[in-house]
């Protein structure tokens, strides 16, 4: 019985790691997910904010051209 028993548990331990490594994985995945995610929100912030103040300085390029030309 205690063969018997040695061989199912040398079976079973294997497949025991694996699962134990692939969910370990899956949570490691689903943290660096996460944190991906919260920096490409981070960063789509940022980019919005560039995109507001370069048209703002445009903006103020044309009405500084504008200028030049009917003072000329």
């Amino acid at each position: 019985m205690n063969i018997v028993l040695a061989i199912v548990l040398a079976a079973i331990a294997p497949g025991g790691i694996l699962v134990v490594l692939i969910d370990r994985t899956r949570r490691e995945n689903n943290r660096d997910h996460e944190r991906n995610s919260t920096l490409l929100r981070t960063i789509d912030s940022k980019v919005d904010e560039l995109s507001h103040a370069v048209e703002k300085v445009d903006d103020r390029l044309d009405e500084h051209i504008v200028w030049h030309i009917e003072h000329k």
